[in-house]
C-alpha cells in the first residue's frame, strides 16, 4: 500500500473505487470508513448546525439501498445469489484446462456462487472449480450456501452506504476542503524557504550554548542576571550600581546602589550595629553611617530630652493676694522677702 501525503490524501478521499476489494473485506477498512464518517459528521455538526442532517443521510441510505440491489454503484457489483445463472455446467469439460478458457472474472463468479474460495490464479481457481464436477450439493447446503451469500451481501451493502455518506458530506464540505488545501499548500511553501533558516538558527543557539558553558566574558565586574549573563552597561548605570555607599556603623560594609543602601538602615547589620553602641535603631539616624555622628545625634537628643523634662522650680506656678501668677522660685523668693 502506498503512503500519501496530507495533501494528495484530500483530493482522494472519497475515492473509494480505487481500493482494492480484497482490501474492502478486512475489519480495517471498516474501522476507518467508520472513524471518517463519525469525524466527517461531527464537523458538519459544529459547521452548519442549520443543515437536516439526518434527513440528507436517510436519504442517502435510501439512494444507494437502490442502486446496489441494481449493481449500480461504482465499485460494487450486483449482489450475488444461488440461482444468479453464474453457475457452469461442468459436465462439457473435460479437464481444469478447458475451464481455464472461460477467464478470471467468470470462474470467480461461479466459485462465489458456490461458497467456495474465489482467489488465485487462473489455473487455481479452475482446479478448484472443476473438482467439484460430479458433486451436487444437498438442501442443507444449498440453505447454509444461501445464508453465507446474504450475510455477504449485507455487510457489502452496509459498506457501499458507508462510503457514500462519507462521498455526500464530503461534496457538504467542498468549500471547507479547498481551503484547507489552499492552507496546506501555503504551509508547505513556506516551510520550504524557513528550513535552511531553521537550521541556521538551530546552529546559533547550538553555538550560544557552547559559549555559555565557559566563564561569561565580564571585564567590568558587573553584576549578573537572571540567566547568569552579565546585565546591560546602561541598566548597571540607570540602577545607580556604579556608586558605592560604606557604612561604619555596618562595620565598613559596602552597599553597590542607593536602593540597596536605604534598604540596609532596616537590616539585621545595620540594626546590630546600632545596639552595639547603645543607640536606639530609629528613622532619627537615617542616612547616618558615621559612628560618631551618630553618637553626637545621640547625645544632643539627650541633652534636648532633658532640656524639655518637667522642672517644678520652672514650671509649677503660684498665685499672690494680689492675683499675679509666678512659678515657684520667683513666688518663694518674694515670700522669704516678705513682700506677699
Amino acid at each position: 500500500m502506498t503512503r500519501v501525503d496530507y495533501l494528495q490524501y484530500l483530493s482522494i478521499l472519497e475515492r473509494f473505487v480505487d481500493v482494492p476489494k480484497d482490501a474492502k473485506k478486512t475489519g480495517a477498512y471498516k474501522s476507518y470508513l467508520t472513524q471518517l464518517e463519525e469525524y466527517l459528521r461531527a464537523f458538519i455538526v459544529r459547521t452548519k448546525p442549520l443543515l437536516d442532517m439526518e434527513g440528507t443521510m436517510q436519504q442517502v441510505d435510501s439512494d444507494s439501498a437502490c442502486l446496489f440491489v441494481q449493481g449500480g454503484l461504482t465499485g460494487w457489483s450486483k449482489p450475488t445469489t444461488a440461482n444468479d445463472g453464474t453457475s457452469i455446467d461442468l459436465s462439457q469439460f473435460a479437464s481444469s484446462s478447458d475451464l481455464e478458457a472461460l477467464g478470471l472474472e467468470r470462474l470467480k463468479n461461479a466459485l462465489l456462487s458456490l461458497g467456495l474460495k474465489c482467489g488465485g490464479t487462473l489455473k487455481d481457481r479452475a482446479e478448484r472449480l472443476f473438482a467439484t464436477k460430479g458433486h451436487s450439493l444437498s438442501d442443507m447446503e444449498k440453505k447454509a450456501l444461501k445464508s453465507d451469500m446474504e450475510k455477504e451481501n449485507a455487510r457489502n451493502e452496509a459498506l457501499a452506504k458507508s462510503e457514500e455518506r462519507i462521498k455526500k458530506m464530503v461534496e457538504i464540505l467542498g468549500e471547507e476542503r479547498e481551503s484547507t488545501k489552499e492552507n496546506t499548500e501555503r504551509k508547505q511553501a513556506r516551510a520550504v524557504g524557513e528550513g535552511e533558516e531553521e537550521e541556521e538558527e538551530i546552529e546559533e543557539i547550538q553555538s550560544d550554548e557552547e559559549v555559555d558553558d565557559s566563564t561569561p566574558y565580564n571585564p567590568k565586574n558587573l553584576p549578573l542576571g537572571w540567566d547568569g549573563k552579565p546585565i546591560p552597561y546602561w541598566l548597571y548605570k540607570l540602577h545607580g550600581l556604579n556608586i558605592s555607599y560604606s557604612c561604619e556603623i555596618c562595620g565598613n560594609q559596602t552597599y553597590k546602589g542607593p536602593k540597596a543602601f536605604q534598604r540596609h538602615f532596616t537590616e539585621w547589620r545595620h540594626s546590630h550595629g546600632m545596639r552595639c553602641l547603645g543607640i536606639p535603631n530609629t528613622p532619627h539616624f537615617a542616612n547616618i553611617t558615621k559612628i560618631a555622628d551618630a553618637v553626637e545625634l545621640w547625645q544632643k537628643m539627650k541633652s534636648e530630652k532633658e532640656r524639655h523634662k518637667w522642672d517644678a522650680d520652672v514650671h509649677e506656678e503660684y498665685e499672690d493676694s494680689a492675683g499675679n501668677v509666678v512659678n515657684k522660685r520667683t513666688y518663694e523668693d518674694l515670700k522669704r522677702q516678705g513682700l506677699l
